[in-house]
């Protein structure tokens, strides 16, 4: 059944219904819910509520306006969370740094929180295409509700069970699927009537002990923001090797730096977190070809280039100085602006650039901060994730690569390190490998051996290096301009 068959039918049998009871008009329900309700959407709500896992005491604070949240878990100093921006969801890391978990809008949020902030039963809800029927009484668990249908064409229809004795709303569910949220223990909160507990198919989600009305604007997570100097100027990278690391000041102490695509925020050495003396805020476990648990710093400001970040939280690792860097950095600096590598001046430069002629724009998606695009393997479309702190040039996953060994025949097996431990990498040529308009021929490709990886698998900077290559996380693109007499690349006609 169609979208707007479904609505129709539902609005057929709130007239039906309507008609065979002497129930209070459409109307008057939604007048007796605002009245109610006191419209939640308007206001700036804080939650709060304390969990115990494992032994670990973390506290959730969740603010919402409208359709908008922002949920942060906090075990000490250190948070990370969930946003919603009333469209699509983000990931939030331990710097505020958020990125989009999918390119695609969340419908069957926007639904729910059409209902649960209460703006559906705000005066632009309809005027901007969202519906509302009556559905008449119906008999849940041995009590009476008030159920309507609350429809928009950019969200998942949702079906609202209203208690009478109140005219709160007392449940949800979406009219496609199976899942189910009560809403319970409301109390007063200043203007509001809000729910203190909040449980999905009969098992809480959501238990606060604390809810208010904040006077403070509803604020949406921003990453560390950048200071720009007048004059522009690259970080030069080293002449040789396959991945960016150049030069770069942390709190007055001159170092190195990666650029590495691959981390999802900022690290330190453990040599340079000692010299610097930076406070531990809490604990954190990396991974990466192994596990460890570590801590967290504070540190800052850092110097790359022309650019300068402010302090922010470091994980310490304690196995990179040997590799000739001691600071990394991920997605909270990449997101804050577009970075170009030029592989072939060996320089790195920050901000915005233009197009250049001939470049090839590729949409990129996320997963855990580190950004992924399409490529195809021979005949073979998948998703690899772009790396620049590793210097393969195609690295597969293990268990992705069993699942395709004809892409390529392994000649040669290599002992590979990254941080937390060493693994076999098994290696071979593959013919071809497209990315955008480019096909790149005979690219080495490997597979590590316990390497789960991101998407199916990283483009390392063996590959990257093929190209000057602009990363915009803001616009969710990655531009590549192949490197003029490269014989390895050739220009695709359009498809």
């Amino acid at each position: 059944m169609t979208f707007a068959a479904r609505i129709a039918a539902l609005c057929g049998l709130a007239l039906l219904t309507v008609g065979m009871s002497p129930e209070p008009p459409l109307a008057a329900v939604l007048a007796e819910m605002r009245a109610a309700s006191g419209l939640a959407y308007r206001y700036h709500v804080v939650s709060l509520s304390e969990r115990d896992e494992n032994g670990d005491r973390t506290l959730l604070r969740a603010d919402n306006q409208g359709k908008r949240f922002f949920i942060r878990n906090c075990g000490g100093a250190i948070c990370v969370g969930t946003y919603f921006d009333g469209r699509r969801l983000y990931s939030v890391d331990m710097n505020g740094t958020a990125l989009p978990r999918s390119r695609r809008a969340e419908r069957y949020l926007r639904g729910l929180m059409a209902v649960s902030s209460g703006a559906f039963l705000g005066p632009q809800f309809e005027a901007r295409g969202g519906s509302i029927a009556d559905g008449g009484s119906t008999v849940s668990g041995g009590r009476t509700y008030r159920k309507l249908f609350v429809a928009k064409t950019d969200a998942i229809p949702m079906e609202v069970y209203v208690d009478p004795r109140s005219w709160l709303v007392a449940a949800v569910r979406d009219v496609d699927g199976d899942t189910s949220i009560a809403f319970r223990d409301y109390r007063r909160v200043g203007a509001l009537m809000l729910p203190f507990r909040i449980d999905q198919n009969g098992e809480p989600i959501e238990v606060y002990a604390r809810r208010r009305i904040s006077e403070r604007p509803f604020r949406a997570p921003h990453g560390l923001v950048p200071t720009f100097a007048a004059t522009p100027l690259p970080m030069p990278i080293a002449a040789a090797g396959r991945t960016p690391v150049g030069p770069c000041n942390l709190q007055g102490v001159r170092s190195r730096c990666l650029i590495d695509t691959g981390n999802s925020g900022l690290a330190m050495s453990l040599e340079l977190a000692e010299r610097l003396h930076a406070p531990v805020i809490g604990g954190f476990e990396v991974s990466g070809l192994g596990k460890y648990a570590t801590e967290v710093v504070r540190a800052g400001p850092l110097q790359v280039g022309s650019v300068t970040f402010p302090r922010a939280n470091y994980v310490v690792l304690d196995d990179i100085h040997r590799y000739g860097y001691d600071v990394v950095l991920g997605a909270d600096i990449l997101a804050s602006t577009a970075v170009t590598i030029d592989y072939g001046a060996r320089d790195v430069w920050f901000g915005a650039v233009a197009t250049p002629a001939g470049a090839a724009t590729i949409p990129m998606e996320f997963e855990n901060f580190v950004p992924v695009v399409p490529v195809t393997l021979n005949d073979l479309t998948t998703r690899l994730a772009v790396d620049t702190g590793d210097q393969s040039t195609i690295n597969l996953a293990y268990p992705y690569y069993m699942r395709h060994k004809t892409l390529f025949k392994a000649t040669r097996a290599r002992t590979v390190s990254g941080v937390g431990g060493t693994s076999v990498e098994f290696i071979g040529i593959i013919p071809n490998v497209r990315i955008g308009d480019y096909t790149v021929a005979s690219s080495h490709i490997g597979a590590t051996r316990i390497l789960k990886g991101t998407a199916h698998g990283h483009l390392g900077g063996g590959f990257l290096s093929h190209f000057r290559v602009t990363i915009d996380y803001p616009r969710r693109r990655i531009i590549l301009l192949a490197r003029r007499g490269d014989a390895a690349i050739r220009r695709n006609a359009p498809r």
